[in-house]
């Protein structure tokens, strides 16, 4: 496909589904899916990358990857460019199908693309990856979804997962999975009011969902060792500026060891990280007598 040929297909695209909103692609010269410059995800994506390439111990053209809520195909792209054989997945019709004009563009016959609701996600329909990205999704998520997601979304990963999330501070709700305890905080994602077409058009919010679900960090943890994740990183570097309240964690799935020197610790069970619903009650409570600014600062002191 020429560049004018590209530069035509491409405004079709954003007359029908509108431009862009976050995935700044380059199809080739001059032409990128946004402009000629640093949107911001590009951070995002060299983060993702190095932990494949660092994580993987093989080449990325030998991996099976899956991309959940692709939105417009950023990372998805990436990898296919690489040589992996990628599955993406997008509950938005705008979205899928700018990831399908780019697939086009630059002709990537490794990427396959479904217009499909994560939430259905099985190995029966997509069987099982080496690596799986849900970046960006799992915040949009209500109970008790957030929970049969992660249960999912484990089955289908038979090396590792890189999830970015948001996590709250605040252990206000508690809900029981699978005879444990987690702790999280409902939020709004569309208004008791809004019409199916509303929330079909907020692209920043969940595909159907009133509320959702944010986990703490350390039901975080809880939750992806309890759906067989036998070890969970967070990761720092490479850097990426999205406060304190975004994490990028990885969950390996390994094999769980059986220690030689010390038999007796093979006997324990494997103890939940504990909340800090005290501690962040009574930070929030002296907080509240300070200014704005000092209350960031106690925040990010007694509660990371």
């Amino acid at each position: 496909m020429d560049s004018n040929r590209i530069k035509a297909r491409k405004r079709e695209i954003i007359e029908t589904f509108g431009p862009w909103t976050a995935h700044n692609i380059h199809l080739g010269g001059e032409i990128y899916t946004i402009d000629k410059r640093i949107v911001g995800d590009e951070i995002r994506l060299r983060r993702v990358m190095q932990v494949i390439s660092d994580v993987a111990a093989k080449s990325i053209s030998s991996l099976r990857v899956l991309d959940l809520a692709c939105l417009e195909g950023l990372f998805a792209v990436e990898l296919a460019q690489q040589g992996a054989e990628v599955v993406a997945i997008e509950g938005r019709k705008p979205n899928i199908e700018k990831a399908r004009f780019v697939k086009e563009v630059l002709s990537l016959n490794n990427l396959e693309l479904y217009h499909d609701d994560v939430r259905d996600l099985s190995v029966d329909k997509y069987g099982k990856f080496d690596v799986v990205l849900c970046l960006g999704i799992l915040y949009h998520l209500t109970i008790p979804d957030v929970f049969l997601f992660l249960a999912r979304l484990a089955e289908v990963c038979r090396g590792f997962a890189i999830l970015e999330t948001e996590v709250t501070p605040a252990p206000e709700t508690c809900y029981a999975y699978d005879g444990r305890e987690y702790w999280g905080k409902m939020r709004v994602e569309h208004a008791d009011s809004s019409t199916p077409q509303e929330r079909a058009g907020a692209l920043w919010a969940s595909l159907d969902n009133l509320a959702s679900f944010c986990l703490t960090r350390p039901s975080l943890y809880n939750i992806l060792s309890r759906v067989g994740f036998t070890s969970v990183y967070e990761c720092h570097n490479p850097r990426v500026d999205k406060g304190s309240g975004r994490v990028t964690v990885l969950g390996i799935k390994g094999i769980d060891r059986v220690l030689r020197t010390s038999p007796l610790v093979d006997s324990l069970t494997e103890d939940n990280w504990p909340e800090r619903g005290r501690i962040y009650a009574n930070v929030v409570r002296i907080g509240r007598l300070f200014p704005e600014r000092i209350q960031r600062v106690l925040a990010k002191v007694f509660l990371g």
